[in-house]
């Protein structure tokens, strides 16, 4: 049975983080020829090359960085593990990895998350990103679940699983100076400037694919992928938001955003994912079980 050196570990991680032998040779204070020689003895022990030499530099392999991925989370194990007995919590808050895909509702996102922290005491990491990049983290397991407005791609499927957390109408809202425009709506905004999701979004292809089909045209001022710069925009004036209605909850209450009126058909959906894993996270699976992951946030 193969048993893993701890200490190999912690070189390889060096080494990666340091961008060579020579820099982590000073900083763990270990000789250049005795840390190469441990470096091949990590190798051989898992049977893959950890670097590929181009140039002076040395480069992760594919299985470098799967390595790498898994040194990183085992560290911050240990160092969690330090802190909750130097704190005296022995009932050890469980850590999540969350993505978040970057261009859906904030709000949306706060209330999951806040829903999340109420059902298990856990610590809770999110990381944000395109949509396909944090399933491949999720994937990997580097990430325990993802939020996102869409489901994997059938190439993304592969040990990954998924729950529709909600369904959401969307709307058209501006500022006081569009307000006019609820009149004769959805017609009225042809022709009015529009700030709109990046690409990448689901949410802008249903938008853009119901104006289509009733005629309606107004102008893209601005592509912006994160939702609180587009709200931001859409309440400054700069243009019309195409978003559900708890996204600007907060702005319709100040006045700051007016409704003209909703997209029938046209829906913001937001997804739980998680991937198959041999010793699953726990809060993870405690969400997976609940059928209303959605708190009204603040």
């Amino acid at each position: 049975m193969s048993w893993l050196n701890y200490h190999h570990l912690l070189y390889f991680r060096t080494i990666a983080n340091e961008g060579g032998i020579a820099r982590a040779s000073e900083k763990l204070n270990v000789g250049q020829p005795a840390l190469s020689a441990q470096l091949k003895t990590f190798e051989s022990t898992l049977g893959q090359e950890l670097f590929e030499r181009t140039g002076r530099k040395l480069v992760l392999t594919e299985a470098g960085r799967v390595v790498l991925a898994y040194a990183n989370q085992i560290s911050d194990l240990g160092n969690e593990l330090l802190q909750v007995l130097a704190d005296g919590a022995l009932s050890k808050r469980v850590t999540v990895n969350v993505g978040l895909q970057d261009c859906l509702p904030k709000r949306l996102a706060v209330s999951i998350v806040q829903r999340m922290t109420e059902l298990f005491p856990c610590r809770v990491r999110i990381a944000e990103g395109h949509a396909s990049v944090l399933f491949n983290e999720l994937a990997n397991h580097n990430l325990d679940l993802v939020i996102a407005n869409q489901m994997p791609f059938a190439e993304e499927l592969k040990g990954l699983r998924s729950k529709r957390v909600t369904s959401m109408p969307v709307s058209v809202f501006g500022s006081e100076k569009f307000s006019q425009l609820k009149k004769n709506f959805p017609h009225s905004i042809s022709g009015q400037p529009m700030v709109v999701p990046t690409v990448h979004s689901r949410t802008r292809h249903e938008v853009e694919r119901w104006l289509q089909e009733h005629r309606v045209t107004p102008q893209i001022v601005v592509e912006a992928q994160d939702t609180a710069v587009q709200k931001s925009l859409a309440a400054s004036g700069v243009g019309l938001v195409a978003v559900p209605d708890l996204a600007v909850a907060d702005l319709v209450a100040a006045k700051q955003l007016f409704k003209l009126g909703t997209l029938p058909g046209v829906l913001e959906e937001v997804w739980l994912c998680t991937a198959e894993r041999k010793i699953p996270n726990p809060v993870v699976e405690v969400l997976e079980t609940v059928k209303d992951l959605l708190s009204d946030p603040e």
